[in-house]
């Protein structure tokens, strides 16, 4: 005898006739994930440090929130360039306790002919008009009311013929902004400036605090620039811990996206020195582009095509990274042989167009091996990471739509709505496989029916314990092909 289960009608209603209650049926899990970019934001903005603030609607509003030329404000914009619908959020941070990285420009010379300055500080194109008569002084002046009317994350001040280049923001990360006088473009600076580069910041935020204010707030895409240890040690206990995002007990997932500059040898051993799936770290030798942009730009592209099936099955090479810069010296990008090195070791890569924009080759996680030391391949790639949050949030919304609130028997031969069976939940793990074979999330429907496990707990009879064996679909990466040239081919 089958029954109807009713949520609001009492069985032993008397008043008649009709009666009807509304009930939502589930639908499918769909992907809504929220990108948070953790940045540094100067003492002028109103946004607490630490608080989370968002979505941000405009870039008006970031220079309110964050602060004038701040850090924060940069990565919105570039975050917005690269992912235009997405769901922005800021996890501002406060300057730790420190340094401030600065660097010089000394006019040496007056080039003694009306021409056009050029710099490129924090990979921004600022240009000033140079007069015939102008004296060292005076560009040295013009130089410094030109970068401050940048609103880029440093200040500048002259001195007669110096101009100091002080970042904004106390840090480390202050040392990677990059002071250029291009010299591939007509620039009356050419020749007539020295400039000493960006160093001295010292300091690193505190991750730990500003992550722990989240809450149970969802951030599936985090990015931020700090790449030392005690940032991806932050990281890691954050979502990793045994009580961490991705643990049983939050479900709320998340992956760390970052930016990382040094030589090949100095990158390979950064990545060789962690084992963390839930981070990617994008590897340059240096950049005008600064880190915090980077790691916003590669955030934000994550979001755009990780979020949903079937595009999250996608591999992320060949998009680009809109308004990040390659290293302006052609020697400094990666070839293949550098990439290969990057990759097996938990860095991730990029190349650059005939035109010179900068595209993903590969984005991996630093983890390479398993807990007993073996090389372990299965969290390489972020495409997997993103399929199985994907995966389980999907499963978990139709198990709960369909058995949230049922009684649990080893069997039900009467067909009594209001109980389940493992026979019951086995049956609708195998449905709901097979609707994520159809998205491109999973293949294999037929060894997954075979294996899936769904048995009452021997020491609790009110839960049921499931094995679920994924088959995740995978990425085309490479494609080999043997040419075998004959001058004549014949039949045998």
């Amino acid at each position: 005898m089958n029954t109807v289960a009713f949520n609001a009608i009492p069985e032993n209603t008397l008043v008649p006739f009709f009666w009807a209650e509304i009930n939502s049926g589930g639908s499918p899990y769909e992907g809504q994930s929220k990108l948070v970019l953790a940045m540094q934001r100067t003492s002028a903005g109103t946004a607490p440090a630490g608080t989370l603030a968002g979505p941000i609607q405009s870039e008006r509003e970031a220079r309110a929130l964050f602060g004038v030329g701040s850090m924060a404000v940069a990565a919105y914009k570039i975050a917005r360039r690269n992912a235009g619908l997405a769901p922005i959020w800021m996890l501002p941070l406060a300057d730790p306790a420190g340094n401030a990285a600065h660097g010089t420009i000394t006019v040496n010379t007056a080039p003694g002919a009306a021409n056009v300055g050029v710099l490129d500080i924090c990979g921004k194109r600022m240009t000033f008009q140079i007069g015939a008569s102008d004296a060292v002084a005076d560009i040295a002046t013009k130089i410094a009311a030109t970068v401050n009317a940048a609103e880029v994350p440093v200040t500048a001040a002259a001195a007669t013929a110096v101009v100091t280049i002080t970042a904004r923001h106390v840090g480390e990360i202050g040392n990677a902004i990059l002071i250029r006088v291009p010299a591939d473009e007509p620039n009356g600076l050419v020749g007539h400036v020295t400039v000493v580069a960006m160093a001295g910041g010292t300091g690193i935020p505190d991750l730990a605090a500003a992550l722990a204010n989240l809450g149970d707030d969802e951030a599936d895409f985090l990015a931020a620039p700090y790449t030392d240890a005690t940032s991806l040690n932050t990281v890691r206990g954050f979502l990793d811990d045994a009580a961490g995002r991705w643990s049983p007990y939050q479900q709320l997932y998340g992956h760390y996206f970052s930016a990382g500059f040094g030589t090949l040898s100095a990158l390979v051993a950064l990545g060789d020195g962690r084992n963390d799936q839930h981070v990617s770290i994008m590897g340059s030798q240096a950049s005008p582009t600064p880190p915090w942009e980077w790691a916003a730009a590669l955030g934000a592209v994550a979001q755009a095509h990780l979020t949903d099936a079937p595009e999250l099955s996608r591999p992320l090479q060949t998009l680009k990274l809109l308004g990040v810069r390659p290293p302006a010296d052609r020697a400094l990008w990666w070839d293949k042989p550098d990439r290969q090195a990057l990759y097996q070791d938990g860095i991730s890569g990029y190349t650059v167009t005939v035109d010179g924009q900068v595209q993903i080759d590969r984005v991996v996680t630093t983890y390479q091996e398993g807990a007993l030391g073996s090389p372990d391949a299965t969290f390489r790639n972020v495409e997997t990471m993103a399929q199985l949050v994907f995966f389980t949030r999907y499963v978990r919304a139709g198990v709960s739509a369909k058995h949230g609130r049922q009684a649990l028997a080893d069997e039900n031969p009467a067909g009594v709505a209001q109980i389940t069976t493992p026979r019951d939940i086995k049956a609708t793990l195998i449905h709901l496989y097979e609707e994520l074979v159809g998205l491109g999330v999973v293949e294999k429907a037929d060894l997954f029916a075979r294996f899936v496990t769904v048995v009452r707990d021997p020491n609790n009879a009110d839960r049921v314990n499931a094995y679920l064996p994924v088959d995740v679909v995978n990425q085309l990466r490479v494609f080999a092909a043997n040419v075998t040239a004959f001058l004549e081919y014949r039949e045998v």
